[in-house]
């Protein structure tokens, strides 16, 4: 008899290990199909063919991320896009952006979230649908992954207030052939795990959902998370004359920064805050 359930129980484990496995090899072969998409992509020629690629990758990217084993898997490989892990484990996002023979961007991704625990995992997708271009306002507006104020995201910090969780990401946006786009946003979820983009960020005289950088695009501004000062740090942007007040293609950091400080649950502006040793910026 017992001999029998430890032949029963080294069966389940083998056949177990066995799945995880083959999920894991298809998890491998499908990064080596999205890795050689990606890298035809990026030197497609034709918007056919930037299109048809990118097809590809979508279907690829969306069937492998519906798997829950891909959750903890790394796409080591995939170097040319956006992909941020938070220090939860309850979050990924990965993004990307294609770009069509009239310089204009569109952009792509894919939010993963586990509503579940890590011995209970469960795991909900969201596609991201870029709106940019449609939105008016959008510092002003609650958002949703199906009407998303797209960019590439490159960093992600956790704060939390009262059981819930602000997760608060940098990005960047290429808006056009003259002027560039940084953002700060906050992705937040429900009980149910529905996502919403969206926070306070308070200054002096205004509320808004998200902050939102313009400037020239010859050259770079910055957003950082600051570990020391505990805040977003940011260049404090102005125009290279008071002519071009407004015009933000003439817009670039004039050597101050700014901050944005986190209590209860909002973003406070603190302006004029001293970055200056900090060596780490994006």
């Amino acid at each position: 008899m017992i001999k029998g359930l430890y032949i029963t129980l080294f069966i389940c484990t083998v056949s177990l290990n066995g799945m995880a496995q083959t999920a894991q090899s298809q998890l491998f072969q499908a990064e080596l199909k999205l890795k050689e998409n990606f890298s035809a992509l990026y030197k497609s020629e034709t918007d056919k063919s930037t299109d048809s690629l990118n097809a590809v990758i979508l279907d690829i990217f969306s069937t492998s991320l519906e798997d829950p084993q891909s959750f903890l898997y790394a796409w080591d490989s995939l170097n040319m896009i956006g992909k941020l892990h938070s220090s939860d484990q309850k979050l990924n996002i990965y993004t990307w952006f294609v770009k069509n023979s009239k310089d204009s961007y569109t952009y792509f991704g894919y939010i993963q979230y586990n509503k579940g625990s890590t011995k209970k995992p469960e795991i909900l997708l969201y596609p991201l649908i870029d709106k940019s271009k449609g939105m008016k306002n959008p510092e002003t507006m609650n958002l949703s992954p199906d009407n998303w104020l797209a960019c590439v995201y490159y960093n992600v910090y956790e704060f939390n207030y009262q059981r819930e969780t602000y997760y608060t990401l940098l990005g960047y946006n290429f808006n056009n052939n003259f002027s560039d786009k940084k953002y700060i946003e906050v992705l937040r979820f429900d009980k149910e795990g529905k996502a919403t983009f969206g926070g306070e960020f308070r200054s002096e005289f205004q509320t808004v959902r998200r902050v939102i950088l313009e400037y020239s695009a010859q050259l770079v501004a910055s957003i950082r998370f600051n570990d020391n000062l505990k805040m977003i740090v940011m260049d404090h942007l102005a125009p290279f004359e008071s002519m071009f007040t407004g015009n933000y293609r003439f817009y670039g950091p004039d050597g101050s920064y700014d901050g944005y400080e986190f209590h209860k649950g909002e973003f406070l502006l603190r302006k004029d805050v001293d970055a200056r040793n900090e060596e780490n910026r994006r």
